[in-house]
């Protein structure tokens, strides 16, 4: 579910503020301090499960900093729920984890031009 509470900010499980990194930019690793720590927080938010299939991390000490790999050596990405193209955001209510053969299937879906 999207819901808007502020689209500049947002706060981790710490009770950091973060800013929301611009739609332009992609999350890099691991250069970028505030992209890890918005790969973290929504790894752990989503219980580091593909929220399509229910396909699990094999580690749950994630930081961000790296790729997660699952159970099974396949990686777990960070998808936007609304894609940037059609004007989704980085904001953690707009993004999901999904393993890499399903956010494969979505975006050929979702996305195609």
């Amino acid at each position: 579910m999207y819901r808007t509470i502020d689209t500049k900010f947002w706060t981790d499980d710490k009770n950091k503020l973060w800013r929301v990194p611009p739609v332009k930019w992609k999350l890099r690793f691991p250069s970028c301090g505030s992209h890890a720590a918005l790969r973290a927080f929504v790894h752990t938010r989503d219980n580091f499960t593909c929220q399509h299939c229910g396909r699990r991390a094999e580690r749950t000490d994630y930081d961000g900093r790296d790729a997660a790999i699952s159970t099974d050596g396949i990686l777990l990405v960070l998808d936007h729920v609304i894609s940037r193209r059609n004007g989704g955001t980085n904001h953690p209510d707009n993004l999901q984890v999904l393993c890499d053969p399903c956010n494969a299937r979505k975006s050929n879906l979702v996305d195609r031009a």
